[in-house]
């Protein structure tokens, strides 16, 4: 990823109508459509401040330093222009949900993520096998209920975190507390957990679970300090 170098002497958040803007020498952020990155939330508004402070002084960086800054950018000009893109897109992430797909023994963890799903009226069809699974009326149903009732911040979450971990159910179980963040990146990691098993010491793979945790873990953050407006 290209990166940049350090150009601003000086980072403050400002206030206008209600937002909070992250300004680098005085002057907001724009990002890439050139919409200003105004917020809601004060707490957010100055995490985002933060990493851009963090970065020392004429030093390069890359947008992978700015995670805040590009879940907020994603929510800003690709989820609020159109909300029902946004959750149609995440919907036809769950109807061939990587949960679906059982790769060994039941985990009590995903057993009670399709408790938890049950509560909500979604009831997904499993499979040991490899054929994609064809989920039911009912389950589409529930699902689209469900994505109905997130704003553009919890869809600006679902999407990273559904990247993330490969599922959009273990996904919405974190976002409503069924499960830990301890918990959903511990099942993400099943795959490359195995394959450490079966092959031994793998510098990559262990490179792979450490950024999942830690854009997982990121992301959450940020939704937490999105919620407090």
């Amino acid at each position: 990823m290209s990166s940049r170098k350090r150009f601003w002497q000086s980072v403050s958040v400002g206030e206008r109508d209600g937002l909070f803007s992250p300004e680098l020498d005085g002057r907001p952020i724009r990002l890439p459509q050139g919409t200003v990155l105004a917020i809601a939330s004060p707490s957010l508004a100055q995490a985002i401040a933060a990493e851009w402070e963090a970065i020392p002084k004429d030093a390069s960086f890359t947008p992978e330093q700015l995670s805040m800054t590009r879940v907020a950018g994603t929510m800003i000009e690709r989820i609020r222009p159109d909300l029902i893109e946004a959750r149609e897109a995440l919907l036809r992430l769950g109807l061939d949900d990587g949960l679906c797909y059982r790769k060994g023994p039941a985990d009590s963890t995903v057993e009670r993520v399709f408790a938890w799903l049950a509560t909500q009226g979604i009831r997904p069809e499993v499979t040991d096998g490899l054929m994609p699974v064809t989920q039911s009326g009912d389950y589409v149903t529930g699902l689209e209920r469900l994505l109905s009732r997130q704003g553009e911040a919890e869809l600006a979450a679902l999407g990273v975190l559904t990247q993330c971990f490969g599922s959009l159910l273990l996904s919405l179980a974190l976002l409503y507390d069924a499960i830990s963040l301890e918990e959903a990146v511990f099942v993400a990691n099943a795959d490359e957990r195995q394959q450490l098993l079966v092959w031994g010491q793998d510098d990559e793979l262990i490179r792979i679970m450490a950024i999942r945790e830690k854009d997982a873990a990121e992301t959450v953050q940020f939704l937490k300090l999105a919620r407090n407006t």
